[in-house]
């Protein structure tokens, strides 16, 4: 049975790395009441001209803390109408939308789920309104998906009008530097969501039909990946994946803006900390190509998708990477998603692989970072494929149990400057040069 891989690439972890800021404390946030004076030689104003010296309208920390705890509660007790009534009454498209995020969040198997409020950013007060913006984490966890509550952030605008007025709600958005914003509940109206035991999946209007018919499979794909792995424990439990065939809307889920791809997995941070270590990801693929096609074609996108979430919360991205190493990365997962097919089998750009190679000469070096995240899709489906054959030839010589031992040494040791040497030589008993000549000689004689 031949398989294509599709030549315009899946996107892996390392696409979506952030560096997290530190909050800044957060005091209470009053504005000082300004007061009128008049110099000693000034004679004071009759009484009928006195001016008044009322304190300013403010917001407090304790107030905006107040008010997300109430909204938490809201959404804990599944009361709409106090979820939404936190929203000023003159922005009705953003109370329409926290209708929609309330509905949405309803249907996601959430062991837990709460708001939070992290920080004051910035208060400004008056004598008569007063404004302030605030980060607001959704603490949750997806059951079956998230080994521990995990977070995404949000910027909340909120306004009061007179002294005693209650605050409402002007503005929401993703925090500054946030990745994990707009999610899919943030993002569709009506969002379905179809569960199975190791995945969630979630759909907007253009694939909610694909998510039904395709979620046994999906499972399936899930189960395919944890079931070829032997590096121990410490893996995702199972899988998130958000799926559109709207390009705009999956180019913007989770803000990762990949152009080139059709799959992208997006690490996310644990709630309470900021070592560079994710836990969990979240995985979005664009559906277009994939209704209408073998479904085998699908299933490699899908167990791509996973290989990287499964492993995902190995890796250190506590800093930049100091070797390439992406390579590993997404030959991992290229071989992963297509392992049971051989070389003889497989198609790439609907040519055979040794066509292919044929056409492009047989590799010298390792493929670079730059190659493999190129922004030419040519260059990139080139790179993938050289990083599937690099995983592929591994796999041959060394077994599948090594390639395991290999990327985990990569992953927890990725910032190194020199992580793919140190695997070479700890877990293969090589150097990469003598790796890499090993590696082309069997291009040649067996692709």
């Amino acid at each position: 049975m031949a398989a294509m891989t599709v030549s315009l690439a899946v996107g892996g972890l390392a696409a979506a790395k952030v560096r997290p800021g530190h909050p800044a404390a957060s005091g209470k946030a009053l504005v000082a009441p300004h007061t009128a004076s008049t110099s000693a030689s000034q004679s004071p104003p009759p009484p009928s001209t006195a001016t008044s010296t009322a304190p300013a309208v403010s917001i407090s920390y304790d107030d905006l803390s107040a008010l997300v705890s109430s909204y938490s509660a809201a959404l804990g007790s599944k009361n709409r109408a106090g979820f939404v009534s936190v929203v000023d009454p003159g922005q009705p498209k953003l109370a329409t939308s926290q209708g929609q995020l309330f509905d949405n969040l309803r249907k996601v198997p959430f062991t837990s789920a709460k708001y939070s409020l992290v920080m004051v950013d910035a208060s400004d007060g008056g004598p008569q309104d007063a404004t302030a913006t605030a980060t607001v984490a959704f603490d949750h966890q997806i059951t079956g998906v998230d080994s521990v509550p995990v977070k995404e952030n949000y910027k909340w605008t909120v306004q009061r009008h007179g002294a005693t007025g209650p605050l409402k709600i002007t503005a929401i958005s993703g925090a500054a530097s946030e990745h994990n914003y707009p999610a899919p509940w943030d993002a569709v109206a009506g969002l379905t969501v179809v569960t199975r035991p190791k995945v969630v999946i979630m759909a907007d209007d253009t694939s909610a039909s694909f998510a039904k018919s395709h979620a046994d499979a999906m499972e399936r794909d899930a189960e395919y990946d944890f079931a070829h792995w032997t590096g121990g424990t410490g893996i995702a439990p199972g899988f998130s994946i958000f799926l559109t065939a709207d390009r705009s809307r999956y180019e913007g889920i989770y803000s990762q803006n990949r152009a080139e791809s059709v799959g992208v997995t997006v690490p996310i941070s644990a709630v309470g900390k900021n070592d560079g270590f994710y836990p969990s990801s979240r995985i979005a693929v664009d559906t277009t190509q994939y209704k209408n096609v073998d479904p085998a074609d699908a299933d490699i996108v899908f167990k791509h998708e996973m290989a990287h979430a499964m492993i995902g919360p190995f890796e250190d991205q506590s800093a930049s990477s100091e070797q390439d190493h992406l390579w590993a990365i997404e030959g991992f997962a290229e071989w992963e998603s297509q392992r049971m097919y051989s070389t003889s089998e497989l198609l790439y750009d609907g040519a055979t692989l040794h066509s292919y190679v044929k056409k492009h000469g047989v590799p010298t070096a390792l493929p670079t970072d730059s190659q493999v995240y190129s922004s030419d899709s040519a260059t990139s489906a080139l790179g993938y494929f050289y990083a599937h054959m690099t995983i592929r030839y591994m796999a041959d010589e060394y077994g599948p149990k090594k390639v395991d031992q290999f990327m985990l040494a990569v992953y927890k040791h990725a910032t190194a400057s020199t992580c793919v040497d140190d695997a070479m030589k700890s877990v293969l008993g090589t150097t990469t040069d003598q790796f890499t000549q090993a590696y082309a000689k069997w291009v040649r004689n067996s692709v």
